[in-house]
């Protein structure tokens, strides 16, 4: 099936066509289903119960619409993110760019290597430190594999892809052991706010770990790497809201387990191991492992996607070929994993600037989207396919959201 042949299709014939043309989306999908969000989601629920469900709308929105905007950019242009930065607003322009990606890439990667090890302990009983030895090796073996060219390319798709899908089976299954209050789930989703500082500072960390800037960047790195040009727009599209409907699933379901079960006990999560372990004695041992199977598929994908982002960052600033087959590329891979590893094998407490990583996110996110959001809209850049007024409205409205959620976190914890 050619991507001709399927943009002539109608109705469900076109979706099956463009199900089975999905590529860059994974990756960008896997990067943010992981062990942050995840946690960052019991958090909430076991906090305030179904207060702040409704949120989810407007959190994935928000970086559904940044994602389509970096992805419509590339497709137009050809050119990778840094790269376009460093065309039109110079070295500066690329090196904030690099910055802001690398930063909220790096930090979250350190606590993904924390939470693996505590998922681990939690569902095989062994040392958290072995547990994120296990969970490097999965890395160096899966986004380092030897194979060349376009197989290296699809076997990362599809293992990735293969990721998601087992922690959405896993979550979904979670549901069959626990009791839901659906009373509480359907008013969760009417818009209120309580005002309370510190229940404010745990839905922004929520929102921080869903509005990250390295997501819509990988994706628009990945529509590079693998060549896509106009021609695949709708299909870029389609794939980016196809995955993020599964973000939204997840962060739905995380919400009404924990919400169901852990708030009504008093128990808070802490961390995405410790999700797993409070729930054992309330909902038995088959929803913690469940839990755990969804947990490690979420952690692992993340991992890989984010040695993906620190590859195109650190390449494409230095200059150099960004390209995930190549020999420089895999070595600055392995640089920011064997520091992502180092951290919980030293027995540093990653958990402790998670909340400062999220604050990162929302204060990076809209620096660089506004910055993409310019370029969408010059017509030496973008000729004839320029975006307009209704595609800015909603740019305009993801970036207000992640600035308000900026606001009220930094101010927060300040």
């Amino acid at each position: 099936m050619t991507i001709q042949e399927a943009n002539e299709k109608r109705g469900f014939a076109k979706f099956r066509a463009y199900s089975k043309l999905m590529g860059p989306a994974w990756m960008a999908i896997a990067l943010n289903i992981g062990g942050a969000t995840v946690a960052n989601a019991g958090g909430v629920a076991s906090t305030t119960g179904f207060t702040y469900l409704w949120t989810i709308i407007p959190q994935v929105f928000a970086i559904t619409i940044v994602c389509i905007l970096f992805s419509r950019v590339t497709l137009q242009t050809g050119e990778t993110p840094i790269g376009l930065m460093r065309h039109h607003f110079g070295e500066v322009g690329a090196w904030v760019t690099a910055i802001c990606v690398f930063v909220v890439n790096t930090v979250f990667h350190v606590i993904q290597y924390a939470i693996i090890g505590n998922i681990m302990n939690t569902l095989f009983g062994i040392s958290p430190k072995f547990g994120a030895v296990v969970g490097f090796l999965f890395v160096v073996i899966v986004a380092m594999n030897p194979m060349k060219g376009e197989k290296m390319v699809k076997v990362i798709n599809s293992v990735l892809q293969w990721m998601v899908w087992i922690l959405l089976a896993s979550f979904l299954l979670v549901l069959f052991f626990v009791d839901i209050d659906w009373s509480g789930f359907f008013k969760g989703f009417v818009p209120h706010l309580t005002g309370e500082s510190g229940e404010l500072v745990t839905l922004c960390g929520l929102m921080g770990s869903v509005l990250a800037i390295n997501v819509p960047t990988l994706g628009a790195y990945g529509a590079h790497q693998e060549k896509w040009g106009n021609e695949r727009r709708s299909l870029s599209v389609f794939e980016t809201v196809y995955t993020n409907i599964l973000l939204v699933i997840v962060q739905i379901i995380v919400i009404a387990a924990c919400a169901s079960v852990l708030y009504p006990q008093g128990i808070v999560v802490t961390g995405a191991g410790t999700m797993a372990a409070v729930f054992e004695p309330v909902a038995g041992r088959g929803a913690t492992i469940l839990l755990c199977i969804g947990l490690l598929g979420s952690v692992m994908s993340t991992m890989v996607s984010q040695c993906l982002v620190s590859g195109y960052v650190i390449t494409d600033i230095l200059k150099w070929d960004a390209d995930l087959t190549s020999k420089r590329f895999k070595v600055s891979e392995f640089i920011v994993t064997i520091f992502g590893v180092i951290v919980p094998l030293m027995g540093w407490n990653a958990f402790a600037v998670s909340k400062y990583g999220s604050g990162f996110n929302l204060t990076f996110f809209p620096i660089v989207s506004i910055m993409m959001m310019i370029l969408a809209n010059r017509k030496n850049v973008m000729g004839e396919n320029k975006v307009g007024p209704v595609f800015n409205v909603c740019c305009i409205i993801g970036i207000i959201f992640s600035l308000m959620a900026a606001w009220n976190f930094w101010n927060g914890i300040l």
